[in-house]
């Protein structure tokens, strides 16, 4: 598999633009939610490629168009992982003729690889930890409203707070 840089990224990005705007010319105007690696890379937090762009919503019609681009739509399977109201702190990163891109929060995305508790993400929270805010992640972990989207069984809980702790002990400055 292709490891993506942000121009990669981008270019892939416009390419299911354009074949959206062929296939669904007469529809309206969709949208796609990025996460994960590729969020990261496209917000410009990190500079390392991935092998994917993790998709965590997107309009429907567009799902059958992804594995062309090294799309992952899958990652909805993993929907526990992330806060409820992601999307009212997602960016617009790319604005196109058919379809408007969003990455989730930087605070989001530290939030869902916490939650995901895997090795290979501690590098990157590693790497965007100057970049946080901190008062806003915080007020989301805190949140009893947002945390408790997570629908955590109470060992993953205890789990994801003393990943927080951690993070917070060792980067938040």
């Amino acid at each position: 598999m292709v490891e993506l840089s942000k121009k990669e990224l981008l270019e892939r990005l416009k390419s299911l633009d354009v074949d959206a705007e062929l296939l669904f010319h007469d529809e309206g105007k969709y949208h796609v939610f990025i996460a994960g690696g590729g969020a990261l890379i496209l917000m410009e937090y990190t500079s390392r490629a991935t092998s994917d762009i993790d998709v965590i919503d997107a309009s429907k019609a567009l799902y059958k168009l992804f594995d062309k681009y090294q799309m992952n739509g899958h990652i909805a399977a993993h929907i526990n992982s992330f806060l409820f109201n992601y999307e009212d702190r997602v960016e617009l990163i790319l604005k196109g003729e058919k379809i408007d891109f969003y990455t989730i929060s930087l605070e989001d995305i530290v939030v869902s690889k916490l939650c995901a508790g895997r090795p290979p993400d501690w590098d990157d929270l590693k790497v965007v930890s100057k970049h946080v805010d901190w008062e806003k992640l915080e007020m989301l972990v805190s949140n009893d409203n947002e945390i408790s989207t997570l629908k955590m069984s109470f060992r993953h809980y205890s789990e994801f707070m003393h990943a927080y702790e951690r993070y917070m002990e060792e980067f938040k400055p």
